[in-house]
């Protein structure tokens, strides 16, 4: 009953659809128009390294604060040392990602 349902609600709105697309005929532009259109923002060198950047450094925060919990939970109950180290070992590869974001935000930055 529900797959009839779900098929019932995608003919209708694929039905409902069809003279939306409804375009007129193509317009001629003036050079002072056309100097106004933007065809969509890119990212800048520094706005996309301080990005990549931002990103690396969250990521490395986020691991620094899981192993510290993990780490104080092994203090409390020794059974949870393993638990601490594969938090470690995440913090380390998150300091991994962090280098190489870093490096890479610097390369991009660094990039006309």
């Amino acid at each position: 009953m529900r797959s009839n349902v779900v098929g019932l609600v995608a003919a209708a709105a694929l039905l409902a659809s069809v003279g939306i697309a409804n375009a007129k005929s193509p317009v001629k532009l003036t050079d002072g128009q056309l100097d106004d259109i933007t065809a969509g923002a890119s990212l800048t060198s520094a706005s996309l390294a301080a990005s990549v950047a931002t990103t690396g450094a969250l990521n490395f925060a986020g691991a620094v604060n899981t192993a510290v919990a993990a780490n104080l939970a092994a203090m409390a109950n020794p059974s949870a040392v393993g638990t601490a180290v594969g938090a470690d070992l995440g913090a380390a590869g998150a300091f991994n990602n962090l280098l190489a974001a870093s490096t890479s935000a610097a390369i991009i930055a660094a990039t006309p």
